[in-house]
């Protein structure tokens, strides 16, 4: 956007700014989706649980990010995630009434939102028609990564060992062997049901 939109669209839009000290949850899983939120500084973990509460996946967030602009249209209006600072936070958040009008008046500003919401769509159909995985290590690998909003970065997967092997369709001892491996490598640490994982993307390699 040229200098000139930037001032008209803060000049004409109610822009609600709010800081945030670590540990906060700024968006609760289950929330209705009424604004975009972009985060500005700072460092978010977004939280989902399997609907049977089974297992969960944690990743960080890093500003500048939009926060699930995804939701703010279609049949469910609402956040599948729970956002918490780990650190210190600056968002800003614009309604969804100014977010449609913003669309309708600035190209660039409907253009950003339109690329958002296709490369979410288009990495989702693509996932339907990858070859299924061969190893349990490209399993794991898998698993985790089309539950996460990015396919790299920081992840923590809590769940039982027992639960992941019937997901997976392995054997409890067979993904305890992998696990041992990738820590091994130092891809992940293990312990208490919890798998933290530096680096996700480093697992398909």
């Amino acid at each position: 956007m040229s200098r000139n939109d930037m001032e008209t669209v803060v000049a004409h839009t109610r822009l609600a700014f709010s800081k945030h000290g670590r540990g906060k949850v700024v968006i609760q899983e289950g929330e209705r989706c009424d604004r975009l939120c972009f985060l500005l500084q700072g460092e978010l973990t977004a939280t989902e649980n399997a609907d049977d509460g089974s297992y969960s996946i944690e990743e960080t967030v890093k500003a500048p990010a939009m926060i699930q602009p995804e939701r703010i249209f279609g049949m469910d209006q609402r956040y599948t995630r729970t956002f918490t600072t780990t650190t210190d936070c600056s968002i800003v958040s614009i309604d969804k009434k100014d977010t449609t009008r913003l669309m309708s008046e600035f190209e660039i500003f409907r253009l950003n939102i339109l690329n958002i919401l296709c490369t979410k769509t288009q990495r989702l159909s693509r996932q339907q028609w990858r070859k299924t995985p061969e190893t349990i290590r490209r399993k794991v690998f898998g698993f985790i990564e089309t539950r996460c909003l990015t396919p790299a970065g920081h992840k923590r997967l809590k769940i039982k060992m027992e639960v992941l092997g019937m997901l997976l369709g392995e054997s409890r001892i067979n993904v305890s062997n992998c696990l041992k491996t990738l820590e091994n490598e130092g891809l992940l640490t293990h312990s208490r049901a919890t798998m933290d994982i530096p680096a996700l993307e480093k697992l398909k390699e």
